[in-house]
């Protein structure tokens, strides 16, 4: 599961702006018309706030990127800090959360209707299908089921509102971080995985043995695609 919040990828201070009026909102402000008081940050303000130039919504607003900066390290990079935010704030000394691993994001390329890629978090290894338009799944709820196809094949995501960055399609990988040793080791599984997703199939061929396996491979966390990707037939 990701945990979502409005606050993702915005600095305390951040004066995002709406992408459909312009309208600014100022941390410093606040919105005291909406019952938002003065030094709320935009991450803090209630789920019912929408802007009130249009009343869009707030994924709908953003903050100007740095001239040349590309789109996906951006959102990436938001995703990263939400991320981050949670860890540090609400999943510090959490049971299920292995102190070993911290939260990273790896693997990002273009796909589809976005960018996909794994994140890392001491509480889950997940694979995260970022929209380029945040209000691509504005209609699904958390939990909903979207299929997706993969070069590897077709898959149901499950959807996962995060703040500004809109709705995210998720593939849990991987729950019981326990499992891992450390931020290298789960480095490795998250590498395979996505490897399997976008991998394109091989045309059946004469299967061969395979080689027998070490010691070190066979204490490995096995990552298989049926239990761990929940893929659909075609």
């Amino acid at each position: 599961m990701i945990p979502g919040g409005p606050e993702a990828g915005f600095a305390a201070d951040a004066r995002p702006a709406c992408g459909s009026c312009g309208a600014v909102y100022d941390p410093a402000v606040g919105d005291p018309g909406r019952e938002v008081p003065p030094g709320t940050p935009f991450g803090g303000l209630p789920d019912y706030w929408r802007c009130p130039g249009c009343g869009g919504p707030q994924h709908g607003y953003t903050v100007a990127a740095p001239p040349g900066a590309d789109p996906m390290d951006a959102r990436v990079a938001a995703l990263t800090a939400s991320y981050r935010l949670i860890a540090e704030r609400d999943m510090a000394g959490v049971p299920i959360c292995n102190a070993a691993l911290a939260v990273e994001a790896l693997g990002f390329r273009p796909h589809g209707p976005g960018w996909i890629g794994c994140v890392i978090a001491p509480w889950f290894l997940n694979a995260v299908l970022i929209p380029r338009d945040p209000a691509l799944w504005a209609d699904r709820r958390d939990g909903d089921k979207v299929q997706i196809g993969l070069p590897s094949g077709a898959y149901r995501f499950t959807a996962a509102r995060v703040g500004v960055l809109g709705t995210l399609a998720v593939i849990p990988l991987a729950s019981a971080m326990n499992v891992f040793t450390d931020q290298e080791d789960t480095r490795a599984a998250a590498v395979l995985a996505l490897d399997h997703l976008m991998r394109e199939p091989k045309q059946p061929t004469q299967q061969a043995e395979p080689p027998p396996a070490s010691d070190a491979d066979a204490m490995r966390p096995a990552l298989s695609r049926r239990s761990l990707f929940g893929r659909t037939r075609r």
